[in-house]
């Protein structure tokens, strides 16, 4: 591996997919009315609740979904949740900054052609023996990319923040945290929704949790006139270090792509056109086609297949499209699936920085070279947005097809001009 493409990757290491703190907020605006089934509307005030509202708060709510250390309980130890529907807050996020926190932080500076919207969606109290389960929350829309989660001072010990992603782990200890303040602070947590999370068991007291849905708001690919792109933290080295790849004479001589695999996850269905999410792209994924655009490199979004038919030969395909072979008949090809994706489909070949087959990711390639575009692997693979499927095949005999697609960006090198 050549110096440039190690600083590459090095650049492009993984990154924070979660941000967590403290901020002051209004007492003006510290105030949530709610609905009860006996004494109407009632009101508390969240930085000051005395124990009595924040009992009658937790009568109020429904029981939600979560884990208890006993068996029959009372209602007053469980967990309690309102749906935005039943309450009304003052808090107004864009007057505590944290807009601009998860834009410089959560996204990596991320701010150009789109606001960020924040959806308040739910309202939750847990009581001593409370607890959550480890879990990922569901997405239900291609522009959600995250979930906020504001702890207000309300007296109580225990439930830890526990978020993990693969093999990593933080934990964030509000209780201790808020108690140790020596003004009335909240508590916040913003993170990327692949991101499970877990709350460990309340010790005593009550903690108050409001929930927001985290959504790119912009309404197209157009940027918007108005917004200010502040660079990321490590946007300007991996400008320079991509800029000095990619105009090195000796790296990619005849042309060819980069691929760099998603590190985010990424809402996909069968049949769709991967490109349609570009817009919706996070973090360092967003930071890296930024990057591309400026110097500038054509770039798009295609889905990067391994066709695995037997131990010994494989092929790999992009495509535009995620496609389904499952539903077939059988398919009959001597290069495997790829001759049967349709439209929008490419043999591609793996070589290292400067053209020479890539002895990692042989595959088994027709004698007629210029059927294919040379590809260079610029980041991790497996994509974290990655998609498999099977498919019967047969040559001499049936057997069995795997399709193993990574959804990447695909930046394209044009060969160099040879003096």
């Amino acid at each position: 591996m050549s110096d440039g493409l190690a600083r590459i990757r090095a650049t492009l290491g993984v990154r924070p997919l979660y941000c967590s703190g403290t901020c002051e907020i209004a007492v003006e605006q510290s105030t949530l009315f709610y609905s009860t089934t006996t004494s109407g509307v009632r009101k508390i005030n969240l930085l000051f609740p005395t124990q009595v509202q924040l009992e009658s708060l937790h009568e109020a709510c429904q029981l939600a979904t979560c884990g208890h250390d006993h068996g029959e309980i009372h209602k007053k130890l469980c967990a309690g949740r309102l749906d935005a529907t039943a309450f009304a807050t003052q808090l107004n996020l864009e007057n505590t900054g944290l807009d601009d926190v998860v834009s410089q932080s959560l996204l990596e500076g991320m701010a150009i052609g789109r606001d960020i919207q924040f959806e308040l969606y739910e309202l939750n109290i847990y009581g001593a023996g409370s607890f959550v389960e480890p879990h990922k929350s569901a997405m239900n829309n291609d522009k959600m990319f995250g979930f906020l989660d504001i702890v207000f001072p309300t007296p109580h010990t225990g439930g830890i923040y526990n978020l993990r992603n693969n093999e990593r782990e933080w934990c964030v200890d509000f209780a201790t945290i808020l108690s140790e303040a020596q003004i009335p602070l909240v508590g916040y947590t913003a993170y990327l929704n692949e991101v499970e999370r877990e709350i460990g068991s309340i010790i005593s007291g009550h903690r108050l949790t409001l929930s927001y849905k985290l959504y790119f708001a912009s309404g197209g690919d157009s940027p918007s006139n108005t917004m200010i792109s502040v660079p990321g933290p490590f946007e300007p080295s991996l400008k320079t270090a991509l800029a000095e790849f990619v105009n090195d004479p000796k790296v990619l001589p005849n042309g060819g792509y980069l691929g760099f695999g998603l590190r985010h996850q990424y809402p996909i269905s069968s049949e769709m056109r991967v490109d349609s999410f570009r817009s919706c792209l996070k973090g360092s994924d967003a930071i890296t086609t930024r990057v591309l655009n400026s110097l500038p490199l054509p770039w798009s979004l295609r889905v990067l297949y391994r066709d695995k038919g037997s131990q010994s030969e494989q092929t790999f395909v992009l495509h535009k499209f995620i496609s389904d072979l499952s539903q077939q008949d059988f398919v009959w090809s001597h290069w495997g699936a790829g001759e049967k994706m349709g439209p929008g489909a490419e043999f591609v070949r793996f070589v290292d920085e400067f053209g020479n087959d890539d002895e990692k990711r042989a595959g088994d390639y027709p004698k007629y070279s210029e059927d294919f575009v040379d590809i260079v692997q610029m980041t991790e693979m497996p994509s974290v947005t990655n998609v498999h499927s099977q498919y019967l095949r047969y040559g001499n005999e049936v057997m069995m097809g795997n399709l193993y697609g990574d959804i990447c960006v695909v930046a394209e090198v044009p060969a160099k001009v040879l003096y």
